[in-house]
């Protein structure tokens, strides 16, 4: 797991972007069901499908994926990615519209 000063600047990045970039991001979101909580990195509620999308970590070299974080999406009924943090740590425009473009825009159908 990165260091809370390297999450903190990814974080920075990715609410940089989406001033820039005009999309809405809640960071961190608690997502919940049936009792059951766990943090994650951001909220799309715009993106990845109509009811939006989480975003979490996943860290070389093992890619390691908690399933509790895809389960309690399936259940909300949101889109889920997870994202090399690296990829995010210094701010690349192209980055953030190439993984937006990716999980698709769902705004019309809300």
């Amino acid at each position: 797991m990165k260091g809370e000063s390297v999450i903190k600047k990814i974080e920075e990045n990715w609410l940089f972007a989406s001033r820039k970039l005009n999309f809405e991001i809640v960071c961190p979101f608690l997502i919940k069901s049936e009792g059951i909580e766990k943090k994650v990195f951001a909220f799309l509620p715009t993106y990845g499908s109509k009811n939006g999308m989480i975003i979490d970590f996943i860290y070389p070299p093992d890619f390691y994926i908690d399933t509790k974080i895809i389960n309690l999406a399936k259940k909300n009924g949101y889109y889920y990615s997870f994202i090399n943090p690296d990829k995010f740590l210094i701010y690349n425009e192209g980055n953030f519209m190439e993984a937006l473009e990716d999980w698709g825009n769902f705004m019309e159908l809300k």
